[in-house]
């Protein structure tokens, strides 16, 4: 059985994002990076003005920047719960306590950034997460509409790609710093495969073994608003401290969303760098359609970025 999340685009509330406790103290010294180098640019704007200094677009003269490299996830933390259209509201269970899901992946990621001028440009990326869990459960799992029991086991799979679109609006450029207002959207692409051997035919409610297997997919695209800075530390070192943050509350569903990256690139040739970045992701998503199926997705992971950029 499969389900798909609706477009989320309409009636958005707010922009903002709820974070855990411990969200907070994870993300806490990135932060305190991205408002130091914030600060750092918001000090060399008051300076060209009180010395009337133009502003210069050399430090970040290229037009088109293209991408690739190995992305390492690690410290997942992810829960999940698919409501049955007849049993009900789902259980909540924990992918890697409870279904010995992984906990760590590794992928290729790439992407690219197009300037269209000094002042704006256009970006977009893409990775795919593929996990992977088996476990003989001790507690009843209700997924979907489909009961699996104790001393059952369960093979798992989920399977996460994720699409970003955004715009880049350069509002301060000089031979050091760029400012950055960023819009765009996340979609993410999710499938999660459930095959147990011991569970209850909803239609007898009566425990049988066999084979069972439940399927979900869901694609749901998100807003976002970020902030980004550029630092040149040294004239072929860049520091880049970005943060994307997204909170939406429509008829059905409501999430989550926040994005924290810092990186470092070095330029080897005038037209070839390269670079590594950590980011944290925090994501909740909780759709409520009524009548019919339901679900909510909330995870969050670490991941190292190690990649080499060419120029134009």
């Amino acid at each position: 059985m499969s389900r798909t999340g609706g477009f989320l685009t309409s009636r958005v509330k707010s922009l903002a994002a709820g974070q855990s406790p411990r969200a907070r103290r994870v993300g806490s010294p990135v932060l305190a990076l991205f408002f130091f180098l914030a600060g750092q640019a918001v000090l060399s704007m008051w300076g060209a003005a009180a010395y009337g200094e133009e502003t210069s677009s050399e430090a970040f003269p290229e037009r088109l920047k293209l991408y690739g490299g190995y992305q390492f996830l690690f410290g997942l933390d992810a829960k999940f719960r698919f409501d049955g259209s007849r049993t009900g509201l789902g259980s909540t269970f924990d992918f890697d306590n409870d279904l010995g899901g992984d906990e760590n992946d590794s992928m290729f990621r790439v992407g690219t950034l197009l300037r269209f001028n000094q002042h704006h440009a256009i970006g977009f990326s893409w990775y795919d997460i593929n996990l992977k869990g088996n476990k003989t459960i001790d507690v009843d799992l209700q997924i979907d509409d489909t009961i699996f029991l104790a001393n059952g086991t369960i093979q798992s799979k989920i399977d996460l790609t994720m699409y970003r679109l955004f715009y880049n609006w350069s509002f301060y450029r000089s031979d050091k710093t760029e400012l950055t207002l960023s819009p765009g959207m996340y979609s993410g692409d999710f499938e999660a495969t459930f095959e147990g051997t011991l569970i209850i035919d909803p239609g007898t409610n009566n425990p049988i073994r066999r084979r069972s297997i439940v399927r979900e997919s869901l694609f749901a695209p998100l807003p976002t608003i970020g902030l980004s800075v550029d630092y040149k530390i040294l004239p072929r070192l860049t520091a880049n401290i970005r943060a994307d943050f997204f909170y939406v509350d429509i008829d059905e569903i409501e999430g989550s969303m926040t994005e924290l990256t810092v990186g470092l690139e070095y330029r080897v040739f005038k037209h070839f760098a390269v670079g590594a970045a950590y980011n944290r992701l925090w994501l909740n998503i909780d759709y409520k359609p009524g009548n019919s199926d339901g679900w909510e997705i909330d995870a969050a992971w670490n991941g190292g970025l190690f990649y080499g950029a060419l120029y134009f």
